[in-house]
């Protein structure tokens, strides 16, 4: 195959994983997304199979149970909420869980360990120089602040992978996160954050199959439509940006004096402990690191208010 068609598939796939990711209930069907895409349905599901391994029905199905699952994990609402949130009836979800994973929902749940969590912590600390933080000194609930959020547009670039996310992601970061904060600096976005994360849930996906992201994330607030708008015109197809809903809400912000490479690891230990003892419930899967600096970085944790 030559390498023009190579690149053209390769795009037109991620471009397919990002239609999936910012469709949370399943609702586009494969037609609709070859169509999106300019594309025949059959020569597309051909090539998302030789390119990514797997039918992206499949591919989707896949994401929509591991949402679930990482909803399971890390909040508290009940089977019959996650389920709707993830375009499924009750019984569907239960069944189509038990396809995947093996178990009911709800033994799931009371896992204290998961399939694939050793391995992907194990490779992320081989892939980045974590932080120590034995005395939980920097990684610790007193020093959260909690905040409410508006909706955001991401204007993202999904790294390169090679079977080995995190060690990408710290390969490539730097080129793509300089082209984001030129982006911020010349439109003046004093409220748009660049930031980093994972489209997967963490530590339900396969770590080779899991997808690092860098974006410009844009308040969706009427001050901020014509930025919108000259990031669409000026630097989407420029850039090769795809484009994600993030949902507003409440949020607990923890400043870190570190880079967001040392910060990934301890981060993880200290979301999946404070969602374990009870000290907060995620209101959804995907955390992310605001890249403020070279040494120090921000972290935000969607979470649960109750009151």
């Amino acid at each position: 195959m030559k390498t023009v068609t190579i690149n053209h598939w390769e795009k037109k796939i991620q471009q397919a994983i990002a239609l999936s990711h910012d469709d949370p209930f399943g609702e586009r069907d494969l037609k609709t997304v070859a169509n999106l895409l300019g594309e025949s349905l059959d020569n597309f599901s051909h090539k998302f199979v030789e390119f990514y391994g797997e039918s992206y029905i499949h591919f989707t199905k896949r994401r929509r149970l591991e949402a679930g699952a990482g909803y399971l994990r890390h909040s508290d609402f009940s089977v019959g909420q996650i389920s709707e949130m993830c375009g499924y009836t009750h019984s569907s979800f239960t069944k189509a869980f038990r396809e995947v994973f093996n178990e009911a929902p709800i033994s799931f749940r009371d896992r204290i360990y998961l399939p694939n969590e050793e391995h992907t912590l194990a490779r992320t600390k081989i892939a980045t120089t974590p932080h120590d933080d034995p005395n939980s000194l920097i990684f610790s609930p007193d020093r959260t602040e909690d905040l409410r959020l508006p909706d955001y547009v991401l204007y993202y670039n999904i790294l390169p992978r090679n079977d080995d996310p995190i060690r990408s992601m710290v390969a490539y970061m730097s080129m793509y996160q300089q082209q984001l904060h030129a982006i911020r600096a010349s439109l003046m976005l004093s409220g748009a954050m660049v930031i980093t994360g994972t489209l997967d849930v963490v530590p339900v996906t396969n770590y080779a199959k899991m997808m690092m992201y860098v974006g410009i994330m844009v308040p969706i607030l009427k001050v901020y439509d014509m930025a919108h708008l000259q990031i669409r015109l000026a630097f989407q197809e420029a850039f090769g940006l795809f484009t994600k809903h993030i949902p507003g809400g409440y949020y607990k912000k923890l400043p870190v004096p570190m880079s967001f490479v040392a910060a990934g690891l301890p981060m993880y230990e200290f979301i999946n402990g404070s969602c374990r003892s009870g000290y907060f419930k995620m209101s959804g899967n995907h955390f992310f690191i605001s890249l403020t600096g070279a040494e120090n970085c921000e972290i935000f944790i969607p979470w649960q208010r109750r009151y």
